[in-house]
């Protein structure tokens, strides 16, 4: 683990409580003899201002509702109920693991993107300070790779430190390392490949907090931070965040109908006689 590594996840285990620690100027402890003061550029992008208020305060809530459900039935609703199809992931990222543990994901996104021209300015890797920062409890980070294929742009010690800023998963449009590690800590963790290869070099993480585009089933998908990310085994849809509320609430209304159908079907009724009752099977 190196010193920089070690000395963000301090500094989120320090700070991030309300997310109010002024980031122009950091003192960094690295001995008893010395310290250096890291001057960062980039201002605080709070994702909890971006969450509509009638689920802002109702992140916990909301996921695990989110999470008796599963991703083709909240599709189906916001492609049928409110005209939105193509609100899904290009088919092909998945979880590490599938299962309750680590096979299910739902929060507010964090959009960040990457870039594969890394610099060496310590002002640009100090952006990773302010992304921290700016996390709130319950959200889901989501990594627009720009469709690097030459590394793993994530890991166990970045999962670690965004753990410590409230994040509960990571969407990768991409790849990621340290998968058995990520696994083992549960972390849920959706992408499409892993490498071995470090990113340090590779890649980088240069804006955060503002829309990213990521591989879409319909082409580019748009997702604006504070959207909604729901992933199982079967992929990553993406709810507008002004709809977050209702879509979950029809998608329960069929859920329950689906399993009133499912059991009338199973002790024998007529399909077309369970349509008729209950709208669906």
């Amino acid at each position: 683990m190196t010193l920089e590594i070690i000395e963000l996840i301090l500094f989120i285990a320090g700070k991030t409580e309300y997310h109010s620690v002024s980031l122009n100027a950091i003192e960094i402890e690295r001995d008893t003899d010395m310290s250096e003061k890291i001057e960062n550029t980039y201002e605080l992008r709070p994702l909890i201002e971006q969450i509509p208020e009638d689920w802002r305060y109702r992140i916990d809530e909301i996921a695990e509702r989110y999470k008796k459900l599963y991703t083709a039935l909240v599709y189906d609703i916001m492609a049928e109920q409110y005209g939105l199809p193509g609100r899904s992931m290009k088919p092909g990222i998945g979880p590490l693991e599938r299962g309750e543990r680590n096979g299910k994901l739902a929060g507010p996104a964090f959009p960040t993107r990457r870039c594969t021209t890394p610099s060496t300015d310590p002002k640009v890797h100090n952006i990773r300070l302010g992304l921290m920062a700016s996390m709130c409890k319950g959200c889901v980070y989501v990594s627009d790779v720009q469709g690097n294929r030459n590394c793993g742009q994530f890991g166990e010690i970045t999962a670690t430190a965004m753990r410590a800023a409230g994040c509960v998963g990571a969407v990768i449009d991409g790849s990621t390392r340290d998968s058995d590690y990520l696994i083992a800590m549960g972390f849920p963790t959706f992408v499409r490949w892993c490498s071995p290869v470090e990113g340090l070099s590779r890649s980088m993480t240069v804006d955060y907090m503002n829309p990213i585009y990521v591989d879409g089933v319909d082409g580019m998908l748009l997702i604006n931070p504070g959207d909604y990310i729901f992933a199982d085994g079967d992929g990553v849809v993406v709810v507008p965040k002004d709809i977050v509320v209702p879509v979950l609430e029809r998608a329960e209304k069929n859920f329950n109908d689906e399993k009133l159908s499912r059991c009338a079907m199973a002790e024998g009724m007529d399909p077309f006689e369970v349509y008729n009752k209950y709208g669906r099977f």
